[in-house]
């Protein structure tokens, strides 16, 4: 099956001051295939968000390639960038990011507005994800109306609004308790197999990474497939 995902050489690194300069990642290659799931684990601070962050094209790295679906991101200017971006990577954040003013369809809906399709094909798609998600009558709720565990279900359901490629998870259990982490889990993996999404998620719950197809390991700026 052909890649989805990419990465060659890719290197990044931060300076602190003038003189001092901190390598975070060092030549990392990895691969992944259309409806796997891959857990990115290591000690904190190794740079597993610094990883997530330049696959999906929020950071640049100093230098290596990055090729999703066979395009090569990092020749895109900003604005092509952007609109790739929104359509073809999803998002899923420890703390979701929800807009507090409006509801979880709203919230769901967010994405194909912002790329321009029609607000009665939106809506309908957001139903569908919402349902998907078990929060079908919760459509009309605001965040603060939810619980953790059901903003994140919002939250997924807005990672999928336009059919992404990819999927990016950055410790999405991370603030929930065991349960609605559980429920989660369960929630990332069975769509994974039911609409062959792939899935690239950053944890350090071994729970979620022991679910995963492959588990990757940065270590000293590498990554090292387990």
């Amino acid at each position: 099956m052909q890649p989805i995902l990419i990465t060659s050489n890719l290197k990044k690194s931060y300076s602190l001051g003038v003189k001092h300069q901190i390598n975070v990642l060092d030549n990392v290659d990895m691969v992944a295939r259309r409806g796997e799931v891959i857990a990115i684990i290591g000690h904190s601070g190794v740079g597993k968000s610094t990883l997530l962050h330049l696959i999906g094209a929020l950071d640049r790295p100093d230098s290596g390639s990055i090729e999703i679906d066979g395009h090569s991101i990092l020749k895109y200017d900003d604005r092509t960038l952007a609109r790739f971006r929104n359509l073809e990577i999803g998002f899923i954040f420890q703390f979701h990011h929800l807009l507090q003013e409006f509801t979880a369809l709203e919230n769901v809906m967010m994405p194909a507005l912002i790329s321009g399709k029609r607000l009665r094909e939106c809506k309908s798609r957001a139903i569908q994800l919402l349902a998907k998600v078990g929060l079908n009558n919760r459509s009309d709720h605001k965040p603060g109306e939810l619980s953790g565990g059901e903003q994140q279900r919002v939250a997924v359901a807005r990672a999928l609004m336009n059919a992404p490629k990819l999927i990016l998870a950055d410790e999405p259990s991370g603030n929930l308790d065991a349960k609605s982490a559980n429920e989660l889990h369960q929630l990332l993996w069975s769509l994974s197999r039911k609409e062959a999404q792939t899935i690239i998620v950053v944890t350090h719950n071994m729970e979620l990474a022991r679910m995963a197809d492959r588990r990757i390991h940065l270590r000293e700026g590498q990554a090292f497939e387990e």
